[in-house]
């Protein structure tokens, strides 16, 4: 398709890399999605935690992208557990699973603001976002305080107090006979749970974002999350990154064009460019055709040669015979009369089947014959005679 247009070509591509160029050099914006993942180094993903963990609350820090089932199978040890996203919805097996790792011992750490599925509906689990104003600008929700949370008991522990751009959510239901509170927000709801799972430790943490790079990068609040995974601290500890959200399993070629605006620009640019291509030179192209003279009427020709032939000899008496044979032809095929014997009879049918006064048909009729018997002939009387056959054709009612 580009055969003989290389100049399309490099003009594609220069553009292309223009593109690309000035989105790479462009201040990129603060990516406020909250993925949670360990290799986003976003606000609120989850890279300083992670790397945090080795060497400070563990020996070894292994990543999980398995299911608990899986996990179970391979891992038998009592290390523990770090699941962390906005929302965990657990199957059935999920959760046998995840029972079967606490019961070889294993410290389990799921913090996520909603919990659902079979497992929510297992330890009869029920969870609420803290209302706060979420529709203003994020520096000024950044600004303003929101939400605190503190350690029991409260008057021993230091109260940790997060912006409204801080999610948080609390326990509204939970099983008293196997849950207790270890932490709660201001208005004394349950935040994070711990309970006895045979030989294993479950702890439920409803606010995930205290594990996020803003709020423990060079952050105040970053004391929480510590005192929490000191909780868990073990030789080994798994980091799950299979439950969440934006699972690295489901990345695509698509989905890695479209989340930079680079290549996202280039892409669009690319198809218009194609689309372009294809309207204005993508046609097939070909000689031109030759343009073919109609064919003439010849016999219009031959009228217009006989008419001339007739003017120009200036020979009317010949030219009003031949109108006069012609009208009387037409009245006999028109009305269905003989026109040889020209008599009253034949002036009174052809009055009453054209419809004109009787008077002017005898009048057209006798200058005809007048006419035929003359041996020369004006100009003025040929017009005259045309005339009045031409206002008879007219006014004729067939």
């Amino acid at each position: 398709m580009f055969k003989g247009n290389k100049k399309y070509i490099y003009l594609f591509c220069g553009i292309f890399a223009l593109i690309i160029l000035i989105q790479y050099l462009l201040p990129k914006p603060v990516n406020w999605t909250r993925t949670y993942q360990s290799k986003d180094k976003s606000p609120f993903g989850t890279y300083a935690i992670k790397n945090l963990l080795k060497n400070v609350y563990a020996e070894n820090v292994e990543e999980n992208k398995k299911t608990f089932y899986n996990l179970n199978s391979e891992n038998g040890d009592s290390s523990s557990l770090i699941v962390i996203n906005d929302r965990l919805d657990l199957n059935k097996n999920d959760v046998k699973a995840l029972f079967q790792l606490l019961e070889k011992g294993k410290t389990i750490l799921l913090s996520a603001n909603e919990f659902g599925g079979k497992f929510s509906d297992s330890l009869h689990i029920k969870t609420e976002y803290s209302s706060f104003t979420y529709f203003n600008s994020f520096d000024s929700l950044l600004k303003k305080p929101g939400e605190e949370i503190s350690f029991l008991p409260k008057n021993q522990s230091r109260s940790y107090v997060y912006p409204q751009a801080f999610w948080t959510s609390y326990f509204t239901n939970y099983d008293t006979s196997l849950f207790k509170i270890q932490a709660v927000t201001m208005r004394d709801k349950a935040c994070l749970l711990k309970g006895k799972f045979g030989k294993g430790t479950l702890l439920l943490m409803s606010a995930p974002d205290v594990f996020t790079n803003y709020f423990i990068v060079k952050h105040e609040n970053r004391q929480l999350a510590y005192s929490i995974l000191s909780l868990v601290k073990n030789k080994t500890i798994v980091w799950d990154e299979y439950y969440k959200t934006y699972n690295v399993s489901h990345y695509s070629f698509m989905k890695f064009i479209l989340e930079s605006d680079a290549l996202y620009s280039a892409y669009l640019l690319l198809i218009f460019s194609i689309i372009a291509y294809m309207i204005t030179e993508g046609r097939r192209r070909q000689r031109a055709i030759p343009i073919l003279e109609p064919m003439t009427n010849t016999t219009l020709e031959f009228v217009n040669v006989i008419s001339h032939v007739y003017f120009n000899s200036k020979n009317h008496k010949h030219i009003a015979e031949e109108r006069i044979k012609f009208f009387y032809e037409s009245v006999r095929k028109k009305f269905g009369v003989n026109t040889n014997d020209l008599n009253d009879q034949l002036v009174n049918d052809i009055c009453v089947l054209s419809g004109i006064d009787q008077k002017q048909v005898k009048q057209l009729f006798t200058y005809c014959e007048r006419i035929k018997h003359q041996n020369e002939l004006s100009e003025l009387e040929l017009i005259e005679l045309n005339r009045q056959i031409s206002n008879f054709n007219k006014n004729s009612l067939r």
